[in-house]
C-alpha cells in the first residue's frame, strides 16, 4: 500500500516532464460532475440506473479511473458511483485530506449534493475499508450492505529509533515523533504507468500519471503532519475494540469480503497482526470470497470477481434475503 503522508515513498519527475505531460493532458476532462461541497469541488461519476445504488471507494493515492474495468459492468445490472477524495484526482484538496472523519463527511455532503439516492451499497479497496465502515457507523441508515476489496491488513510507517511498525500497535507519542519526514522522502518517481494499472485503458493510463506528478508537485514532506496517521490509527482501534466487544457488531448487514487470501479463523480474529481478519466478523450475513492469485488489486487484475461479488449483495440487498439464501 501507498502511504506518502508517513513519507514512506515519493515521486520524482525528471527535468521538464511535468510540464510535457501537463500538456499533454489539457483534454482530459473529468469522467463525471464536479459537485461543490463546502465551498471545494468534488468529483463524482454516477453511471447505470437501478438500485440500490453502489458507491466505490478507492484505496490509498488511488483515483475514481481506477475502478474502469468494474464500473460499466456493475452500471449494465444497477447504479453505480466512483468519486474522488478530496486533493485526488479531479477533487480539490480540503483542510484535512484523507483522515477518517473529513473522508466520511465528504462523501455524505457530496452524495447529498448529487441526489444520489441510498441506502448504499458501499465498496472499498484497501485502506477505502476503513472508510467505509466509518462511513456505516456515522450514517447507518444509509448503508445497505458493505463489500471489503483487499481491505488494508497491515499499515506500517518507521519512526525514529527504529520504533516503528504497524500504526495501531504505536502510540501516539511515537506517531507523532515519525513527523515530519525528512526531506528525502520525496525519492523517486516513475515516468510511465507500471502493472497493474498499464490494465486501464490508454487514456486513462494518461490521466493516472498526470494525478501522480500533481501528487509530487503537491508534496513537500518536511510540512507533513502526523493527523491522518492518527486519524487510521483511532479508527483502526476503534474496529478492533468492535469485534472484540461482540461477535457480529453489525448484526444482519450483508457484508462480503473479497480478498486475495482464505477467510480468517477464529484464532485469526482475535489476532492484532493484521486487521483484515475482523471483516470476517463483522455481520451474521458474510460472505468471503478468495480471488486467489489476484494480488492487491482485484478490480484491476480480476475486475470480474469484484463484480460478481458486488452483484451478489446487490441482488441480496434488492430481494431481501441473506446473502447465501441468494
Amino acid at each position: 500500500m501507498l502511504i506518502r503522508l508517513a513519507g514512506v515513498i515519493g515521486l520524482f519527475v525528471a527535468a521538464g516532464f511535468g510540464d510535457a505531460l501537463a500538456q499533454s493532458t489539457q483534454d482530459l476532462k473529468p469522467l463525471g460532475r464536479l459537485i461543490e461541497v463546502s465551498g471545494r469541488k468534488l468529483h463524482l461519476h454516477c453511471t447505470g440506473a437501478g438500485g440500490p445504488t453502489v458507491v466505490l471507494v478507492a484505496g490509498g493515492e488511488a483515483f475514481a479511473i481506477d475502478w474502469a474495468l468494474v464500473q460499466p459492468l456493475i452500471a449494465e445490472k444497477t447504479r453505480v458511483c466512483a468519486y474522488d477524495r478530496a486533493g485526488l484526482g479531479w477533487s480539490d484538496a480540503g483542510p484535512a485530506d484523507e483522515t477518517v472523519e473529513q473522508t466520511v463527511e465528504d462523501l455524505h455532503a457530496l452524495l447529498r449534493a448529487a441526489d444520489e439516492k441510498g441506502a448504499f451499497v458501499l465498496v472499498g479497496a484497501s485502506i477505502g475499508g476503513i472508510f467505509i465502515r466509518a462511513y456505516q457507523r456515522v450514517f447507518p441508515d444509509e448503508v445497505a450492505a458493505l463489500v471489503f476489496s483487499n481491505s488494508s491488513n497491515r499499515v506500517a510507517i518507521p519512526a525514529p529509533g527504529g520504533r516503528g511498525g504497524l500504526l495501531w500497535d504505536l502510540t501516539e507519542e511515537i506517531l507523532r515523533s515519525a513527523f515530519p519526514p525528512p526531506a528525502s522522502a520525496k525519492g523517486a518517481a516513475p515516468t510511465k504507468i507500471g502493472a497493474p494499472f498499464d490494465k486501464l485503458p490508454p487514456n486513462l493510463q494518461k490521466a493516472r500519471l498526470w494525478f501522480d506528478v500533481r501528487l509530487w508537485e503537491k508534496y513537500e514532506p518536511t510540512k507533513e503532519g502526523p493527523e491522518t496517521m492518527l486519524s487510521w490509527r483511532k479508527e483502526f482501534l476503534r474496529e478492533f475494540e468492535e469485534t472484540d466487544a461482540k461477535e457480529y457488531p453489525l448484526g444482519q448487514l450483508p457484508v462480503v469480503v473479497l480478498s486475495d487470501g482464505p477467510a480468517a479463523t477464529e484464532s485469526d480474529r482475535r489476532s492484532r497482526s493484521g486487521a483484515a481478519a475482523r471483516l470476517n466478523f463483522l455481520s451474521s450475513n458474510s460472505v468471503h470470497i478468495t480471488a486467489a492469485g489476484s494480488g492487491h488489486e482485484i478490480h484491476l487484475t480480476h475486475p470480474d470477481r469484484v463484480v460478481n461479488a458486488v452483484m451478489q449483495v446487490v441482488v441480496a440487498v434488492r430481494n431481501h434475503v441473506p446473502l447465501n439464501a441468494r
